[in-house]
């Protein structure tokens, strides 16, 4: 299990993986799971940026998904947002 599977899994006791987190960001679909909320917000960048770039997700893209899924309900991850410089 890769440090983001560990972290977005660690409270539920079922498993999603880094390959489905990486297709709803890639195809910017609305999160079903609060686990994408987890992802933008607890786990640590540097992680997040790992977990991109380990699954070719475009830092654009990754930027997107955070503006329209993940700020505009009120999770904000200012550390994230001084990266994207929003």
């Amino acid at each position: 299990m890769t440090p983001v599977e560990i972290t977005v899994n660690r409270s539920y006791k079922d498993f999603i993986s880094e390959e489905n987190l990486t297709q709803i960001i890639k195809s910017m679909e609305k999160p079903e799971t609060e686990r994408i909320y987890v992802l933008f917000t607890e786990v640590p960048v540097k992680e997040l940026i790992d977990f991109s770039l380990r699954n070719r997700i475009p830092f654009e893209n990754l930027k997107n998904y955070y503006l329209k899924y993940i700020k505009s309900v009120g999770f904000k991850n200012l550390e994230l947002e001084r990266m994207f410089e929003v």
